[in-house]
């Protein structure tokens, strides 16, 4: 619980142990505690503390657990006693809190002008009193008449099309030709020329290719048909190829390092040798192209079944997309409909005393060339990050959420296949086996599974419509709303 002494600890009317505590209502869900311990409360258990200490701690000129009982005491007394009365204090509010079915919010205030000194060698009472911020108790602000919108996007024969023509062309099989046409790709030497036309003392000298999306107007018009064992010299290279001189440097010379000293030393004349053309031949519809797609796609027979599964595919993407709008607008719907009364006077005491207790602590530790940490979120920020949690917490608590190891693991084989599923299940895999070594991914992937979970819950709350939308269409939507937002 984290109370100190000194200062002191915390609460109420009832006496718990031999403890004498009182209460006293401050406002909604404030109220101030204080706790008086006397002599008999803690005596036996500052002889034990000693006795204890005396077995373990080491001082020159005495064996280990042989140490005089009044040396210790006159050594570590003070902080023994402190340790016990704080045990004390925090056992008391304990139970103060589970007696009046009440739970903490924040931490509890000392009153500083209480402070007192522990002094061992004094049997006398201690009185520490705090102030308290207590949770409310709320209901979630939505019910099965709140209708949400959940857009669904259809994919459309095109969409299909074209993956079908991706997976054609990633499946196919590639020849060499001896003319090229506008999807080949054109294998070539380049050599940059002097002011004469000969070959460039030092100068660049490269294998390199390009297809016909690569060249400007004037380089298709350059290069259209060309065949293999084509050789002529090129008046100016960075005519042909679209993009800024530096740009072409790196894509078409490969040079690594490009800056304006190095572009303006580079002749724009170069002799080209196509060395050869390679053209990629789609797939046939085959048993054998529907057994390599099956990594991507499942099993599928014939052209139907495969064009069926890619509809799903696509239809499943485009859903996360638009469950990502559904779940913000219910997120933002139950924090905005849920009302909780929250001990406001007591929470701007505790912000006010973190902050200063923050910005007190950045300026002792503050030394030359370290940067300034971050300033504290705003306290209206963070009242509303405070019901936010409250929120959370009371859906996790009633639903029984929470995540098992295996959902953990699983979330993040999906999350990493979403950045990297292109380059194959056992790339992923690899990926995910690092970093689940690592404790930050892990309470990362395990956040995500509950939130997961909690929306479930919440939209189980609540009416969600489907509405049919083309992505055009969802497109527009979205921009028209970052406007209003903005």
């Amino acid at each position: 619980m984290g109370v100190r002494v000194p200062p002191p600890a915390l609460f109420s009317s009832k006496n718990l142990f031999t403890l004498n505590i009182q209460s006293e209502s401050l406002g909604n869900l404030h109220e101030k505690v204080t706790i008086t311990i006397s002599p008999e409360d803690y005596q036996e258990k500052f002889r034990h503390s000693i006795k204890d200490l005396s077995k373990k701690v080491q001082i020159k000129g005495f064996r280990t657990g042989h140490v005089p009982s009044g040396m210790v005491k006159k050594m570590y007394g003070d902080q023994a006693l402190a340790d016990e009365i704080n045990k004390l204090v925090n056992k008391a509010v304990e139970d103060h809190l589970k007696e009046n079915n009440n739970e903490m919010l924040g931490d509890p205030i000392p009153l500083e002008e209480e402070l007192q000194e522990i002094d061992h060698r004094n049997d006398k009472a201690y009185t520490f009193s705090f102030e308290l911020g207590l949770q409310p108790e709320f209901e979630i602000g939505l019910a099965e008449g709140d209708v949400f919108t959940w857009y669904r996007i259809p994919a459309s024969d095109n969409d299909i099309d074209q993956e079908m023509d991706r997976l054609r062309k990633k499946y196919g099989k590639r020849e060499e030709v001896e003319q090229a046409q506008d999807l080949d790709v054109v294998y070539v030497h380049l050599q940059e020329l002097d002011e004469q036309g000969a070959a460039k003392e030092e100068g660049i000298h490269v294998h390199s290719f390009f297809n016909h999306e690569m060249l400007t107007d004037e380089g298709n018009t350059y290069f259209k048909d060309v065949k293999k064992d084509f050789s002529g010299n090129i008046d100016n290279l960075f005519a042909l190829f679209k993009g800024e001189r530096s740009e072409v440097a790196k894509n078409v010379l490969q040079m690594k390092e490009v800056n304006d000293e190095i572009l303006a030393a580079i002749s724009p004349s170069f002799e080209c040798k196509v060395e050869r053309i390679v053209r990629l031949i789609a797939a046939d519809l085959n048993e054998e192209f529907f057994t390599a797609v099956a990594g991507e796609y499942g099993e599928a027979k014939d052209e139907d079944e495969l064009r069926q599964a890619i509809r799903s595919a696509i239809e499943n993407y485009n859903d996360s997309i638009t469950r990502g709008r559904l779940d913000n607008d219910l997120y933002k719907a139950v924090v905005e409909k849920t009302d909780i009364a929250l001990p406001e006077e007591f929470l701007t005491k505790w912000y006010e005393k973190n902050r200063m207790n923050k910005e007190s602590n950045q300026e002792g530790e503050e030394t030359e060339g370290e940067e300034k940490q971050e300033d504290p979120e705003p306290l209206p920020v963070f009242m509303k990050r405070l019901k936010e949690s409250l929120i959370f917490r009371k859906v996790q608590k009633s639903s029984d959420l929470h995540a098992t190891q295996e959902e953990i693991i699983q979330e993040a084989i999906n999350h990493t296949r979403s950045s990297y599923g292109q380059l194959g299940e056992e790339f992923v895999r690899y990926i995910v086996e690092n970093n689940i070594k690592d404790r930050t991914f892990v309470e990362s992937m395990h956040d995500r599974v509950l939130q997961g979970k909690f929306l479930d819950v919440i939209r189980g709350m609540v009416t969600i419509q489907d509405e049919a939308i083309t992505l055009e269409e969802y497109q527009n939507l979205q921009k028209e709303e970052s406007n209003v937002e903005q």
